[in-house]
């Protein structure tokens, strides 16, 4: 029977510690690279969308002005369609 005392064991212990460790070194390193990688594609990915939302800040601006310039002209007929009822009831 081997005991715990004999030099082999010991390298085998060793042997499989430095695997572990080796491991354990390699699996961290990969995941850091590529959640490292995915942020940096994330990163990327929202400044392109961020230049997207200027030309739609500008498009809305556009549609805002033609709805605004809409409504006053709502406004003006309006306000000439009340005064020529109301001016006519006047006694």
């Amino acid at each position: 029977m081997i005991t715990l005392n004999e030099p082999q064991i010991w390298t085998i212990i060793g042997v499989f510690a430095a695997t572990l460790l080796g491991t354990m070194t390699l699996l961290s390193t990969v995941l850091m690279r590529s959640i490292s990688g995915q942020i940096t594609s994330l990163r990327n990915e929202m400044m392109t969308g961020f230049t997207g939302f200027a030309s739609l800040r500008a498009e809305m601006n556009a549609r805002f002005e033609t709805v605004n310039v809409r409504l006053d002209n709502l406004d003006r007929d309006v306000q000439a369609l009340s005064e020529r009822v109301f001016r006519n009831d006047a006694p």
